[in-house]
């Protein structure tokens, strides 16, 4: 035998209010909300192709998201997806996750500024043709505030002599793959 429990109004313990049930919980805030809930999820979505022959660490434009945590106990899970090519066989290329102008995930390895992430997702031109490969790169981070903050993917460039293309699936071909950035505030 299954019991129910059937109400109009619930009231405090302390007397001094009452929680409405109408079908649903109302009045339910990201504060009431227990541990490891998810408050907010934004995405930004790179639906464009582009290339440059550039040597060091570059924005990728459309792949950058501003979020406003609701609290500064909150964590926040960052997902990049993007697919590139570079023109040359043996080249390699990476993407990398900033917190404002903060990177994130930050290795100890390594000489050169390049190798020095441990964010940094690899991937090569197999041939001349420079098959596209996806770089994925999952962070959870703690920003430890309230306020705005913004989040985005960088690509790098080893070479000025070396095109890297984002968004591509190979130097040969112009189809247009389709890029993400994620945020999902996690309560803390």
């Amino acid at each position: 035998m299954t019991s129910k429990l059937k109400t109009d109004v619930l009231e405090t313990v302390s007397g001094s209010g009452t929680i409405a049930l109408t079908n649903q919980l109302s009045g339910m805030t990201s504060a009431s909300m227990p541990s490891g809930s998810v408050v907010q999820v934004k995405q930004a979505v790179l639906t464009t192709s582009s290339a440059a022959a550039i040597e060091g660490w570059y924005d990728i434009t459309g792949l950058s998201l501003a979020i406003t945590p609701t609290s500064s106990s909150s964590k926040i899970l960052i997902q990049a997806n993007v697919f590139g090519a570079v023109s040359n066989a043996g080249w390699l290329t990476g993407i990398r996750i900033l917190r404002d102008s903060t990177a994130l995930a930050v290795g100890t390895s390594g000489s050169s500024a390049v190798n020095n992430f441990a964010s940094f997702a690899y991937m090569a031109g197999s041939t001349a043709e420079g098959d596209g490969k996806q770089m994925v790169v999952d962070i959870l981070d703690s920003p430890s505030t309230a306020s705005a903050i913004t989040y985005k993917v960088q690509y790098v460039g080893g070479n000025t002599g070396v095109t890297t293309y984002i968004n591509r699936f190979s130097t040969s071909s112009n189809a247009c793959a389709i890029s993400t950035i994620t945020l999902t505030e996690i309560k803390g």
